[in-house]
């Protein structure tokens, strides 16, 4: 008898610890709508890459997301508008640390950067491959979202 109690509450354990570790598990994705202003100036000459705009963050508990970057960008002294619309995968690793993976970029409309420019946009901006991220959410009010070395914004949770 006392065998088949100790063999109970050790299933019982195990099944609150598997519950209690799939809840944990799902904590870690958001499913939240932030804003931010983004400012990005490559100070490497006098004819920077420069960008000036907002960026708009949607997180689903589902590991799946999309942002829309805006904004106007000047390059080697001449001025373009910058739009486009990024959908991504997402993967929590472990406390705020992100992998994350673009699955589809398109450029909107209004977008007027050239195809040659395009590329280096692209590529200071994170709108293609898979990359780590930072992101932690500090109660309702705003997401900080980083790389491995820094903070880079934060989002302000829209509700």
């Amino acid at each position: 008898m006392k065998i088949v109690l100790v063999l109970a509450a050790i299933v019982l354990i195990l099944a609150g610890m598997l519950v209690w570790g799939i809840n944990d598990r799902t904590s870690g994705y958001l499913d939240d709508r932030c804003f931010a202003n983004f400012t990005y100036t490559d100070s490497t000459s006098e004819n920077a890459f420069n960008f000036e705009g907002n960026i708009f963050f949607e997180f689903s508990h589902n590991k799946t997301g999309q942002f829309n970057l805006s904004g106007d960008m000047s390059y080697q002294g001449k001025n373009y508008t910058f739009s486009r619309y990024v959908k991504f995968n997402y993967v929590n690793l472990r406390n705020n640390a992100y992998k994350i993976k673009i699955l589809s970029q398109e450029t909107m409309a209004h977008d007027n950067v050239p195809a040659e420019l395009s590329p280096l946009a692209v590529k200071i901006f994170f709108l293609t491959g898979e990359y780590s991220m930072y992101l932690h959410k500090h109660n309702n009010s705003f997401i900080t979202i980083g790389n491995a070395l820094s903070p880079l914004m934060n989002c302000v949770i829209q509700s």
